[in-house]
């Protein structure tokens, strides 16, 4: 578990690891030049299980995992941000469904938005290199044999982001396809008040990192997704046109929804503003600030049916 300054979110992070059904783990976690009292918290500390490492500067997120899988002596690992947490059974469920066979195994989570959690990748399945490349469908943490990540070479620290999906595709790459349990288990906070490693630009420069790299190993589809991924990142729109037009790609659910959030963006606002905050009242609001640009009572009707559709 890396962390930076951000100690309140940190004891969340730690109590949800302590309060697992499964209890024979060590936690290792990488003050990465934290000046918040990051360091005193951890000092007491009072578990045999919990070990730290502390960085006197912050080297980031990728050296802090790497310095953690280094010093590890477990057969197997996976990783927790600090500012998301584990679900009461995920230790225990990621190992029940544990298969050599598979590079790695993950699962679904959620998304908490803050009034309203969400859950994604619902659906257990396997996942090929095809299907990684189109889209990082394992989420942000995944439990796989150690020597196995260190075999890879760890964590890639050169790329400002997309950090996850690179390892995972190299992993797959190397030991075969990956298994994904739809039963969520791990919280993402999307609490904006706190930076992620992940703006737009270290995302824009990841990519064509990540492309380079990886370029040999894609196929079209594959590209053409990262294209959209790209677009996506960019905040460009899409026409009805351009999405017809992708739909032998696949990832038409994901493709459906930016297209609606750049062409309808009172009614994308209004849905992350209920998610958020619980209200109706916030969100129907956006939608009532959209009718003046839209000029178009029907505007009105077609919000609130899509509105239902996204928000269930």
């Amino acid at each position: 578990m890396p962390t930076h300054n951000r100690v309140d979110l940190l004891k969340k992070a730690v109590e949800s690891v302590l309060g697992q059904t499964y209890q024979n783990f060590k936690l290792v976690i990488v003050n990465d030049g934290s000046s918040d009292g990051t360091q005193e918290y951890l000092e007491l500390l009072n578990d045999e299980r919990i070990s730290f490492i502390q960085h006197n500067s912050p080297m980031g997120a990728c050296r802090s995992r790497n310095d953690a899988i280094r010093s590890l002596d477990t057969e197997l690992i996976t990783g927790l941000d600090d500012d998301d947490i584990f679900l009461p059974n995920r230790l225990e469920e990621l190992l029940s469904v544990y298969d050599e066979k598979f590079s790695f195994v993950c699962s679904g989570y959620f998304w908490d938005y803050g009034a309203h959690k969400k859950a994604l990748f619902k659906d257990s399945r396997e996942i090929s290199l095809s299907d990684a490349f189109d889209l990082n469908q394992c989420s942000n943490q995944i439990l796989v044999n150690r020597e196995r990540a260190l075999a890879v070479g760890g964590f890639d620290e050169s790329l400002p982001a997309l950090q996850d999906h690179d390892l995972w595709i190299r992993l797959i790459a190397e030991f075969g396809t990956a298994y994904r349990l739809g039963k969520p288990s791990y919280v993402v906070n999307d609490d904006r008040s706190f930076e992620r490693i992940s703006s737009r630009t270290n995302k824009l420069n990841a990519i064509a990192i990540f492309e380079k790299k990886h370029d040999a190993l894609m196929s079209d589809r594959n590209k053409e997704n990262f294209i959209f991924y790209k677009r996506k990142v960019q905040g460009d729109s899409f026409t009805f046109s351009e999405l017809i037009k992708s739909r032998g790609d696949g990832l038409l659910t994901l493709k459906f929804r930016q297209f609606f959030s750049k062409n309808f963006k009172s009614l994308s606002l209004a849905r992350l503003s209920y998610l958020r905050t619980g209200s109706f009242f916030y969100s129907f609001l956006e939608i009532w600030k959209g009718l003046f640009s839209l000029k178009g009572g029907i505007f009105i009707f077609v919000c609130i049916i899509i509105f239902s559709i996204l928000v269930r």
